[in-house]
This record gives structure tokens, C-alpha cells and sequence, in this order.
């Protein structure tokens, strides 16, 4: 089946990008409803010590697994005319590397263990390689369905993957089966998205492989996969030191506070990042119109993630004691200082994206490693203070380096910072008011509703209505264009 790549008109490329995008709010939606429920069960079901270790064991699979995709399925999206030869070469490819770094992953888990201290991290890192070639069969089938804005089946795929896999893993978690029931459920993942991305897309490549092709590709896309490694350690590299100070039971506490500003931020940022890479990459050779959707979808990600970020760590002693149940009431102090980084949290999300749809791997490295360095060197200074003093290095990381990250955006992609900010300010300045105002009503409106649900309700209805109208004050003029959006959509629905 070979794809559409017809030349888009502005206006055509504007309703497939809004489309695409509606249908990527769903798709994140519906999946993080489903995991957020699926992963209080089995927080409750397992323990800090099981998360920690297969949070430790997935972060070194995560590692072969960037390397082995070569970043070959957000080079099939960036074609502008797809080339069939070009996509069975992406698909033998990333089957190949997948299947050697999985081996290399199996061979290498005893002296992973061995770094992190923890002896039963390995069996769970060879269960995870030998996953590791399945994962990748339907790569190119989901960069093919994404390049032609077919996000409806991408929706598709990602919730049927996700409540199969997560029902799977709580009854084997009920059943008594331990950190094997994340095993699982990364298993029956990866079954049903290579089973679904098949069905969706009827593609079978065939057997041709294009050196000519996949050089120059390879040479754009060492850069990409760098980045993408050193962004995963970004996140994961903490891990490591927190393993070796205080064991995997400090690890599953702080993977479940960085976990739930994960699924919070991303149910908002994921469907619009999907799409950005695709409709900036149209836009690389006209600056105006990209500056203008790379600040619109600045604006759209801030207005819906800051209120989240920043009204959850209001109220997070109290709500990850009652959700999760007390074993977890450590990570609410992390999760505290963790939604502070809400503004780079955004910006870093986007930024490489807008760099890679200019063709400036380079500097998508250059701010990833700058990133990494200063993540390793303020963790290693704070980490004997405990996890709270982990979390604020994180913190102090990403806002030491937002300036030089936003400078190199300018230079090759011409946004302009202000300009950013500006679109950034009025929801930003809402949320922080409005989690304030949260924090400080909470002792009052404990002795009128009581403790528990009651509180929480109380406390997200005070600041759902305050956020929404300070954001009516403050960002009527931005409000405008996004409503006009949503009627838009309304009627072509």
C-alpha cells in the first residue's frame, strides 16, 4: 500500500494537522485514563521495591531500543515523497539492530546488575531483550499511518494495547506473580501494537535493502538517536545514583512521583508532539508560519499542562496517600518539588522537534548533552540530601539550561523567545495563582468538607474555576483562535 504524498495545501495542511491532533488528545486521553487506573491497582497490589526494580531494568532495555531504531520511523515521516525501497530498507533495518542490541542487552544484564546494585535486575532485563526484536516489527507500519495523518488507528492501537496489557498484568499481579506481571504486560504490549499496526496498515515489505538510501539517512539520524538516548537518561539517569545510595525501594518511590507528572503532562503534551514533528517539517521552508504553529502549539500545551502540573503538586500529600494507599506517601514531597519544572517541561518537549523539522540534529545533541551533563553533575552534588534534594537538582537543571536551549531555537528556527513567552505568560501566571490560592484554602476547607475525596473534589472545583477565570482575564485575545479551532472541528465532526 503505498502512501498519499501529494504536495498539501496551507489550508488542507491546517485541517490535517487539527484533525490529527484531535484524534491524538483522544488517543492520549482514553490510554492515560486506562493506564492511571491500571497503575493504581497495581501500585496497590505491588510495592515500592517492584517498581524500583523493573524501573531499573527498563531503563537499560529503553537504552538498546532508542539505539536499535536508528530513528528510522521519524525518517520515514520526514519524507516528503516516500520511496518504497527506502521503506523496506528502514524496516530490515530497525529489525536487524533491534535483534543484535537485544542480544547485547541479555549478554550485558549481570554487570548492569552489578552497577545498580541490585542482583535481580538481570533476570528481568533478559525477559525484557528477548522482547526487544517484537517490539520494533510494526515501526515503519506506525511511521507510515503518522505521515498520513492516520491517527484515528494510531488511537486505536494504543488503547486496545493498553487495556489488554494492563488487565493482563493485574490479574497476574493479583494472582501473585510479582515484578512479572510488568513483565507481562510489556509482553502483551508489544503483541497487540505489532498485531494492530499490521491489520491497520497493509503493508508487507518486501526483501530489498537500499544502502545508497539508508547512508545519508543514517548520518541525519545518528545525531537523532544520540539526542533521544541522552533525553531518556535525562530522565533515567537518576535512577542509577538513587539505586546506588539507597536501594530499589527509594527508585520505585521517586519513578512513581516522576511517573504521575508523566501521565499528567503528557495527556496533554504527547497527541500535540506527535503531530508538531509532521506539520513543522512542511513548514521548515516558510519561518513565519512555522514561528507562528510552533508558538500556537506552545500556547495549547501551557494552557492545559501548567493548571495540571501545578494544581496536582498542590495537592499531592493528599492525594497519592488515598490513591495509591501510605506505602507511596514518600513521593508525594518529590512529586511537590517536581511540578515546579512545569515551563521547561513544555519547552522540552517541543524544541526538538522544531530543531529536527529544521534538519538541526546537531544542535538537538548539543542541548541534550549540555542537559545530561548538568543532570549528572547536580545529582551527584545532592544526592547524599536525600530524594527530595534529587528531585530540586532536576529542577535547578532544567531551568539552568531553558535560556541556551530557547537561543539555538532562535538562531536556526527563528522563534523568538518573547515571543514564546508571551504566548507562555497569561496561563502560566493563572496556574501559579491558582495553585496557590489551592494550597492556602485547603486547611479551610478540610473543617468544612473533611478529609478524603470530599477535600480533593472541594479543592479541584476552587481551582478549576478560579484558573478558568483568571485565564479569561489574562489570555481572552489567545482563547479566541483555539475556540475557533474547536468550532471548526465541531462541524467538520
Amino acid at each position: 500500500m503505498a502512501p498519499t504524498d501529494a504536495p498539501k495545501k496551507p489550508d488542507d495542511l491546517k485541517k490535517k494537522t487539527a484533525t490529527a491532533m484531535l484524534w491524538s488528545v483522544l488517543r492520549a486521553g482514553w490510554v492515560n485514563i486506562a493506564t492511571f487506573v491500571l497503575f493504581v491497582v497495581l501500585a496497590r497490589l505491588l510495592g515500592p521495591t517492584e517498581f524500583g526494580i523493573f524501573a531499573l531494568a527498563s531503563l537499560f532495555v529503553e537504552f538498546t531500543r532508542i539505539a536499535a531504531s536508528a530513528g528510522m520511523g521519524d525518517a520515514v515521516i520526514r519524507q516528503l515523497d516516500l520511496d518504497e525501497s527506502f521503506a523496506d530498507t528502514a524496516f530490515w533495518t530497525t529489525l536487524g539492530l533491534s535483534s543484535a542490541m537485544g542480544a547485547v542487552a541479555f549478554a550485558a544484564a549481570p554487570y548492569y546488575a552489578a552497577l545498580v546494585q541490585e542482583e535481580n535486575v538481570t533476570a528481568v532485563v533478559r525477559w525484557l531483550a528477548v522482547l526487544l526484536p517484537l517490539s520494533t516489527l510494526g515501526t515503519v507500519h506506525a511511521a507510515r499511518m503518522a505521515r498520513e495523518f492516520r491517527h484515528k488507528h494510531l488511537a486505536l492501537q494504543s488503547v486496545a494495547a493498553s487495556l489488554v496489557s494492563g488487565l493482563v498484568a493485574v490479574a497476574a499481579a493479583y494472582a501473585g506473580w510479582g515484578i512479572w506481571a510488568l513483565v507481562v504486560q510489556s509482553a502483551v504490549s508489544a503483541v497487540i501494537t505489532v498485531g494492530l499496526a499490521w491489520a491497520m496498515y497493509r503493508w508487507v515489505p518486501r526483501f530489498r535493502f537500499s544502502w545508497a538510501q539508508l547512508k545519508p539517512v543514517l548520518l541525519f539520524n545518528l545525531s537523532m538517536v544520540l539526542t533521544q538516548l541522552m533525553w531518556m537518561m535525562l530522565v533515567r539517569v537518576q535512577d542509577i545514583f538513587i539505586s546506588r545510595w539507597y536501594g530499589p525501594t527509594a527508585v520505585g518511590a521517586y519513578r512513581i512521583a516522576w511517573r504521575l507528572i508523566e501521565l499528567l503532562g503528557q495527556s496533554v503534551l504527547a497527541p500535540i508532539g506527535q503531530v508538531s514533528l509532521v506539520t513543522l517539517s512542511r513548514l521548515q521552508d516558510d519561518r513565519e508560519r512555522f514561528g507562528r504553529t510552533y508558538n500556537r502549539m506552545m500556547a495549547v500545551a501551557g494552557i492545559f499542562v501548567f493548571p495540571l502540573l501545578l494544581g496536582f503538586g498542590a495537592l499531592a500529600h493528599e492525594f497519592i496517600p488515598l490513591v495509591f494507599s501510605p506505602q507511596w506517601a514518600e513521593s508525594s514531597d518529590i512529586a511537590m518539588v517536581l511540578v515546579l519544572m512545569a515551563v521547561p517541561f513544555v519547552t522540552n518537549f517541543f524544541a526538538g522537534p522544531a530543531l529536527a523539522a529544521v534538519n538541526r540534529a546537531g544542535q538537538i545533541v548539543a542541548v541534550a548533552a549540555l542537559q545530561l551533563a548538568a543532570t549528572v553533575l547536580l545529582t551527584w552534588l545532592l544526592v547524599p540530601f536525600g530524594l527530595v534534594a534529587v528531585a530540586a537538582a532536576y529542577v535547578a537543571r532544567a531551568y539552568l539550561t531553558m535560556p541556551y536551549q530557547q537561543w539555538v531555537l532562535m538562531k536556526h528556527g527563528g522563534v523568538s523567545p518573547l515571543s514564546t513567552l508571551k504566548m507562555l505568560l497569561p496561563p502560566l501566571v493563572s496556574s501559579v495563582v491558582m495553585a496557590v490560592a489551592v494550597w492556602l484554602a485547603k486547611p479551610h476547607l478540610l473543617m468544612a468538607t473533611g478529609p478524603g475525596w470530599s477535600l480533593i473534589g472541594a479543592s479541584v472545583a476552587l481551582g478549576a474555576a478560579l484558573y478558568a477565570l483568571l485565564l479569561l482575564l489574562l489570555a481572552r485575545t489567545m482563547l479566541r483562535p483555539l475556540f475557533d479551532l474547536l468550532r471548526s472541528l465541531v462541524k467538520k465532526s
